[in-house]
């Protein structure tokens, strides 16, 4: 049990949640008749954990359906969908995707189907086709390192990363719409901060299965 639940994954979702709180506390407060007792110090920590957690779940929840946002620096791809095209911005070495090829063993008309460039996939939604074959191939390379410490930690750090991205984004929709003009413009900086971040932390990880795949071979 401890290994599926750990304390890394409470984080991913207490931190974001509770900074979430934290701000719409400092925003509402006035508007809130909270009376705080003496001697309950554990209970209303126990409190603030418990939702910060349930807001978290919440924000996670919200950040996996427009993640969309952060696949924009990727023409909307996931990296996962683009990892095997020719020139692609995840595997950049030729040499390492040439190695990968004969690390699964492909045939010569599934080499072929990843034989087009990034460049020639294209861009608007309904000229697409979804990439169910990339995909896979992804999912069988991640199974097989997925209890590698450091694919571990790099999951954890992009779903964190992921997760605080759309709390700046909705701080900075918050602050706004209350006139905190200095405070929605930070908010802002760090949404543009962390989204850059998290599209190369999304980059990364499908780099770093690859890697550890190539190097579990040897």
């Amino acid at each position: 049990m401890a290994e599926k639940f750990t304390l890394e994954d409470l984080l991913i979702k207490i931190i974001p949640g509770g900074v979430l709180i934290g701000v719409l506390y400092f925003l509402f407060s006035n508007q809130i008749d909270l009376k705080i007792e003496n001697g309950l110090d554990f209970f209303y920590t126990f409190l603030f954990f418990t939702f910060s957690y349930l807001a978290g779940e919440v924000i996670q929840t919200i950040a996996h359906e427009l993640e969309w946002i952060i696949f924009s620096f990727f023409k909307f791809y996931k990296p996962s969908e683009i990892f095997m095209y020719k020139n692609n911005p995840v595997l950049k070495n030729e040499y390492i995707r040439q190695q990968l090829f004969n690390h699964l063993n492909l045939d010569s008309s599934e080499i072929t189907s990843f034989d087009k460039s990034y460049k020639e996939l294209p861009f608007w939604w309904w000229k697409r086709e979804k990439q169910i074959k990339s995909q896979s191939i992804f999912w069988k390379l991640y199974s097989e390192i997925s209890a590698d410490a450091e694919i571990k930690i790099f999951n954890r750090n992009f779903l964190f990363v992921r997760a605080i991205t759309f709390v700046t984004l909705g701080l900075s929709i918050l602050f706004s719409i209350k006139d905190y003009r200095e405070l929605a413009a930070i908010s802002i900086l760090l949404f543009i901060l962390f989204l850059w971040r998290a599209r190369g932390m999304a980059r990364t990880l499908v780099f770093k299965t690859v890697i550890l795949n190539l190097k579990a071979k040897k």
